[in-house]
């Protein structure tokens, strides 16, 4: 498994989760409907960006998390249209990987509004409910 990167622009995510992947550009170009594989390319150079319409097949044929790659994609984008989504919707949007965090806290917790206490050693993150 690849260590998160922070700030990872989305032409580097992609890249990376391209060469992660058993399918080729060209596979993956026709699962999100591009009709040309160079489009692939170009996203990948950062020269074009990737269509918010494309996210979800594009996060499929990648094997991706959506929501994550949607958070991405209008943070690095569309910095205040992101912004504002989440100021209208009054919770950020979780990728599957947070809501599963978040599940396993209130499990621990006994679901109760437990405080949680965080612990950062870099690469490792510890939550200890009190």
């Amino acid at each position: 498994m690849t260590k998160p990167s922070p700030n990872i622009f989305v032409a580097d995510f992609i890249t990376q989760k391209l060469a992660e992947s058993d399918k080729t550009q060209c596979e993956i170009s026709q699962l999100c409907g591009f009709e040309n594989a160079n489009v692939m390319t170009m996203i990948k150079t950062g020269k074009t960006k990737l269509p918010i319409n494309r996210i979800g097949p594009f996060a499929k044929a990648l094997e991706v998390d959506p929501a994550y790659l949607l958070r991405l994609v209008l943070s690095e984008y569309l910095p205040d249209t992101w912004q504002a989504i989440e100021a209208v919707m009054q919770t950020p949007i979780l990728s599957r990987n947070e809501a599963d965090l978040i599940c396993k806290y209130r499990r621990i917790s006994g679901n109760t509004d437990t405080k949680a206490d965080v612990v950062d050693f870099e690469d490792k993150l510890a939550i200890v409910a009190a």
